[in-house]
C-alpha cells in the first residue's frame, strides 16, 4: 500500500493499525519474498532514497540497491572501477562533451539492479518498473530541490512496432513516479522514434556507437527545459541521438537521466 501522500503522523498510525491486523506485509520488489517494511517508513536521518529502498526491498536484497554517489564521470556517468573515487571526467568526455547539459542516474548496471531493469524491459514486469522509477524519482527530487525544475519529462520512445510487440513503454512507466515526485508533466508527444531497429542490447558496442539518427522531435520542444529518461545507458549513443534531436528542435536545456549506468569497459 502506497501511503506517501499522507502526513507522517497519519501514515505512522495507518502502518501501526495494519501491522496489528497482520496486513502490513508486502513483497520485495526484487526477490518477491514477503517482508514487513519499517513501521515509521525509515529512520528520519536516512537519505530519501534509502528510506525508499527500505519500503521496496527486503533486508536481504536492500544492500544490492545502493545509489552511486562517487566514482563516476559527472558528464556521462561512466563508472570508475573504484566506487569511492572522486568524480572525474572520463576520457571520452574530455575529448567531446555529450549533447545534454546534466546527467542523473541511480546506480551501476550490475547485479540485482541490472536484473530488475531487464525484468522490467523484457519480462513485462510493471511492478519492477514502478520500483525502479521510485528510486530514480528520489534522485531527481534531490537534484531539483536546489535547481530549476524542467518543463517536461520525456521518456525515450519505442517504435510503434516494438510497442505493439511489448505492450507497454518501459521508459514511460519509469517516468510516472518521477513526475509525481517533482510535479512535472510527462510529455510523450515531444519525441518519436522513426525506425524499428534492433534493440541496443542486441547490438555490438561498435554498432551502438555508430547508430544513425532514429528520432524526430516536435516543434513544441522549442524553448523547453526537458528531462530525458531512459532505463539504462550503456554507450550513451541512443540518449545522445535523442538529446541532439531535441536540441535541434530548439530545446533550451536537456537533462538526461537513467535508472542505471553500464560501463563502456564491458
Amino acid at each position: 500500500m502506497r501511503l506517501s501522500f499522507l502526513p507522517r503522523a497519519l501514515k505512522d498510525g495507518v502502518f501501526r493499525i495494519l501491522r496489528e491486523a497482520g496486513l502490513a506485509e508486502r513483497r520485495c520488489a526484487c526477490c518477491l519474498a514477503p517482508f514487513t517494511p519499517p513501521e515509521d517508513g525509515g529512520a528520519p536521518l536516512l537519505q530519501p532514497w534509502m528510506r525508499e529502498a527500505e519500503a521496496l526491498f527486503c533486508p536481504e536484497c536492500r544492500p544490492s540497491f545502493v545509489r552511486r554517489e562517487a566514482g563516476y564521470c559527472p558528464w556521462c556517468g561512466e563508472p570508475s572501477p573504484v566506487k569511492d573515487a572522486p568524480c572525474m571526467p572520463c576520457g571520452r568526455c574530455l575529448r567531446r562533451l555529450p549533447p545534454w547539459d546534466g546527467y542523473l542516474f541511480f546506480g551501476v548496471h550490475e547485479g540485482p539492479l541490472r536484473e530488475m531493469v531487464l525484468r522490467g524491459k523484457f519480462g513485462g514486469g510493471l511492478p519492477a518498473l514502478d520500483a525502479l522509477g521510485r528510486l530514480l524519482a528520489e534522485v531527481c527530487r534531490e537534484e531539483y530541490s536546489a535547481a530549476p525544475l524542467p518543463d517536461a519529462i520525456v521518456p525515450l520512445p519505442l517504435h510503434r512496432k516494438r510497442l505493439l510487440a511489448r505492450g507497454f513503454r518501459q521508459c514511460a512507466e519509469l517516468c510516472r513516479p518521477v513526475s509525481r515526485a517533482i510535479g512535472v508533466p510527462v510529455r510523450n508527444g515531444l519525441l518519436f522514434r522513426n525506425t524499428g531497429a534492433a534493440p541496443q542490447a542486441m547490438r555490438r558496442k561498435q554498432e551502438r556507437l555508430g547508430l544513425a539518427q532514429v528520432f524526430r522531435a516536435s516543434p513544441e520542444a522549442a524553448g523547453l527545459h526537458i528531462l530525458l529518461v531512459d532505463d539504462v545507458v550503456t554507450t550513451g549513443t541512443t540518449m545522445e541521438r535523442a538529446a541532439e534531436c531535441l536540441k535541434a528542435a530548439g530545446a533550451a536545456r536537456i537533462d538526461a537521466a537513467s535508472v542505471s549506468r553500464a560501463s563502456m569497459r564491458g
